[in-house]
């Protein structure tokens, strides 16, 4: 009867920790599946993909970005199981006129209402209480070709971010200057003057880069899901929109942004030892 007893035990014990191990796994499939950039079309049934409107998971660090058409907004989220909920948004304080700032107003407070989302291939969706409050895509909206995107020269900014347990490294370089810190917080933080040489250098690399489809590059390798590498990720943003990569291994990126991230880091490091 004791071993019958023992033998229960054991099945059981092993039951629960499988049963804990598929939801851990469940849960990072999810985390995974959200990290990124998506262009909201729908706000409550309202088509705003005109309005140009971007949000962008930061799986790293749990940041969220992006653009609510008429002003860029940023805050943090937490994922827990199938629950989303987001923390201090904020953004800023543009002025625009029409329809812009109401449909802005529409969407910020549909943002901080929801609680769950579900994705189905490139299609993603928001909802708050069973209900569907906004929906989007991970495929450019826009209309735009990438000619037509390398008119924001000017308006250009590049942003890498790498992050573990013990280190944190953020730098965002434009044409007027360079940002570096090594604070999660980003309350300290470095600014310099952008050496011209380097930001041509850096454009010219921008230029054999297609930004719409650097959500969908594969890491060469993955140990950062195992805390054998920082979490590192890569924005080029143009204008309001900004487009991220998925996370990959900080020192391994994938080939097609690979001399474009060593550029960068190269800058970051020339730049502090001066």
């Amino acid at each position: 009867m004791k071993i019958l007893l023992s033998l229960f035990m054991l099945l059981t014990t092993m039951s629960s920790c499988d049963s804990s191990k598929k939801a851990m796994e469940n849960s990072k499939k999810m985390e995974d599946s959200l990290s990124g950039t998506y262009y909201i079309t729908e706000v409550e049934d309202m088509d705003v993909s005109s309005n140009k409107i971007t949000i962008t998971f930061d799986i790293a660090t749990n940041k969220v970005t992006g653009f609510a058409g008429c002003n860029s907004f940023f805050g943090n989220y937490t994922l827990e199981k199938s629950t989303l909920t987001f923390q201090n948004i904020g953004a800023s304080k543009k002025f625009c006129a029409g329809t812009a700032s109401k449909t802005e107003r529409q969407f910020l407070k549909a943002l901080n209402s929801i609680d769950s989302f579900s994705i189905s291939d490139n299609l993603i969706s928001f909802s708050a209480e069973n209900s569907v409050v906004l929906k989007g895509t991970s495929e450019m909206i826009l209309n735009s070709k990438k000619s037509e995107l390398t008119t924001y020269k000017d308006n250009t900014t590049i942003k890498y971010q790498a992050t573990s347990r013990a280190s944190f490294e953020y730098i965002t370089i434009s044409k007027s200057e360079i940002i570096i810190s090594e604070d999660k917080t980003l309350l300290k933080t470095d600014k310099f003057k952008t050496n011209l040489k380097d930001w041509e250098e850096l454009n010219k690399l921008i230029s054999t880069i297609d930004p719409e489809t650097i959500h969908n590059l594969t890491p060469p390798s993955t140990a950062h899901k195992f805390d054998g590498a920082p979490h590192a990720t890569l924005a080029i943003i143009l204008g309001d929109v900004q487009y991220m990569t998925p996370t990959f291994d900080h020192g391994n990126p994938p080939e097609t942004i690979k001399t474009l991230v060593n550029k960068v880091l190269s800058i970051k490091e020339n730049t502090v030892r001066k």
